[in-house]
């Protein structure tokens, strides 16, 4: 893997920097090295990987106490890597310590970002032979896909909102179309095998002039059978927003073609677990849907049970960018405050997801110099999990022309990178802007 000069900046800085920001031990230690760290986070994430538990059948059977019911938990590997991207041209593939497995060519790349591109299947067979599929705005809009250095156009349902898909071994892909006419947006689903898509029509249709157009989350499956999808609707090419205004929560049911509504469109959903049974979104059950947010209410689909997480008395703007952990015992966002975008202050907050709600981060960017080198931070997202304890920030550095850098954190004591080396520390591992995970 590439690495920059701020990556040693930062590994100097591990100690100094992070344990000072995070109540670590204040006692002298020797300066670490970046290799010993890498392996040992290797080591860390392996150890994770061993312990996941796997659900066999009979373990998976739980009783469902919420309505409505709930079409099931998703079991899932966790992540064995990564992939970025720097520009609209080229994605990379790393593996989960950031080492560099292969790249993939996407010319003509709406942008670089998670919504625009899928890695459909695990990698099991190689990084070439993993089909990349993204969005393109080339003859108003068309769905592509780079398998074994092919790239080839696989639909065109027209101007793409976003692209998803089954996580893990799965290659089911999910993605909605939008189009502006007299009568309103007219905004369509459509989900199935990759090969299949191009032959079918969208399962799902809806007119209105709310702005209010689907936005598939991931789709649901186990075995050889696609399921359903899991949704939410965007307020599409709204831009005075601090957050991306999604409302509400769906499963469309492929089998029985049916939708059910989990959230409704006065909540707004703001992320959801890797298994699929967590759900994060604003304004407390019993709220004025049209009042301020006040907090970031996190629910179980299948218990019914809730965690609530006032907003810091800092936040006018409220918070959002929530993501889960694999094991569902952490949860990390960002909250927001002032008036402009270029005035935006930001605060990262990680809570454990346990009776008593304990906060292991509530920092304002400012003070997370560590992150990046020493230097300050512009803003700081939490795109995702590594492994059960290891979050993956996305660090958007100040100035323009810098890339941004994706960096691995231990948020909880409990669980340090390097257990020599003490509590809440962090690791540079690419450049870039975070497009998706990879699994085996």
């Amino acid at each position: 893997m590439k690495k920059w000069d701020g990556f040693l900046i930062v590994a100097a800085l591990l100690i100094s920097s992070m344990a000072c920001t995070f109540g670590g031990s204040s006692q002298p230690q020797g300066t670490p090295d970046i290799s010993v760290m890498t392996t040992s986070v290797a080591a860390t994430l392996q150890a994770q990987n061993d312990q996941a538990p796997t659900r066999t059948p009979e373990e998976a059977v739980e009783t469902h106490v919420c309505l409505p019911l709930y079409p099931g938990r998703q079991v899932l590997d966790l992540p064995s890597g990564f992939t970025a991207g720097k520009d609209n041209s080229l994605i990379s593939f790393y593996d989960s310590e950031g080492n560099l497995l292969g790249e993939k060519q996407t010319p003509g790349l709406t942008r670089v970002h998670p919504s625009q591109i899928h890695i459909a299947g695990g990698i099991t067979n190689g990084i070439p032979g993993a089909p990349l599929i993204y969005a393109s705005p080339d003859s108003d809009g068309v769905i592509k896909g780079n398998i074994g250095s092919n790239i080839f156009g696989m639909d065109s349902p027209g101007e793409v909102v976003t692209v998803a898909g089954a996580e893990g071994i799965f290659t089911w892909i999910v993605y909605s179309a939008v189009e502006n006419t007299d009568e309103g947006f007219i905004t369509t689903l459509k989900t199935g095998e990759m090969g299949d898509l191009a032959s079918i029509s969208p399962q799902l249709m809806r007119v209105d002039d709310d702005r209010l157009v689907y936005y598939p989350l991931v789709v649901h499956g186990e075995e050889v059978q696609n399921h359903g999808t899991w949704f939410t609707l965007l307020k599409y090419k709204m831009s005075d927003f601090i957050f991306i205004p999604f409302h509400g929560l769906f499963y469309f049911d492929l089998t029985q073609n049916q939708v059910t509504e989990y959230l409704s469109t006065e909540y707004r959903f703001k992320g959801f677990s890797p298994d699929q049974s967590l759900v994060a979104f604003g304004n407390a059950p019993g709220a004025n849907p049209e009042g301020e947010e006040t907090s970031i209410i996190i629910k179980d689909l299948v218990n019914c049970q809730e965690w609530t997480f006032p907003y810091h008395d800092a936040s006018m703007n409220g918070g959002g960018e929530v993501t889960i952990s694999p094991d569902n015992q952490y949860a990390a966002w960002i909250e927001s405050t002032g008036f402009t975008l270029e005035e935006l202050d930001w605060r990262l907050r990680v809570a454990s997801l346990d009776e008593n709600q304990t906060f292991l981060v509530d920092s304002e960017i400012n003070v997370l110099t560590g992150l990046a080198g020493g230097e300050i931070p512009s803003n700081i997202i939490p795109v995702g999990w590594l492994s059960n304890s290891v979050l993956l920030l996305e660090v958007n550095l100040p100035g323009s022309g810098q890339p941004n850098l994706l960096v691995a954190f231990a948020p909880d004591p409990s669980f340090p990178l390097d257990p020599a080396l003490g509590a809440n520390q962090s690791i540079p591992l690419a450049e870039g802007g975070f497009t998706g995970f990879l699994y085996p």
